[in-house]
């Protein structure tokens, strides 16, 4: 190969990568901001073998805390889902490194807030419906 077809192959590499990275920074300033909570940021990996071997049977995407903490995101998330995903897991996280635990209830109420933020209004109803169903009116026990 030579060395401007190296140099092209680069940049065609950094076009594909950077909106990605962009967006992955501006949701999780969003999670920032809607939780208040100021923490640093955290690596977001897109691995199907990764997920498999790390995250819940099913589910698309985990947050773990192993070996400082990461996200761990399906290759083939559907782009209409992927934000609100990824900013549900960054809430996970920050939440976690604020205070060691997770309020699913706080995490499904971010997303709602994100989506009514972005005008994703039909998202935002489905979610709502989801966060109504799995949480409110439970009592919830911790020992």
């Amino acid at each position: 190969m030579t060395q401007s077809r190296f140099n092209i192959s680069l940049l065609l590499c950094a076009l594909l990568l950077s909106p990605l990275s962009y967006s992955d920074a501006n949701i999780f300033a969003s999670a920032k901001d809607l939780l208040s909570i100021d923490k640093p940021s955290i690596e977001v990996e897109y691995n199907n073998s990764s997920l498999v071997s790390t995250c819940p049977v099913g589910s698309i995407g985990c947050f773990t805390s192993a070996e400082g903490g990461k996200i761990i995101l399906s290759e083939d998330i559907p782009a209409r889902h992927h934000d609100v995903v990824l900013l549900g897991l960054y809430s996970d996280y920050l939440q976690y490194a604020h205070s060691r635990v997770i309020d699913e209830l706080r995490t499904c109420e971010v997303k709602v807030a994100y989506l009514n933020q972005i005008s994703n209004t039909r998202l935002a109803n489905l979610y709502e419906g989801q966060c109504d169903n799995l949480f409110k009116g439970k009592l919830l026990v911790l020992r």
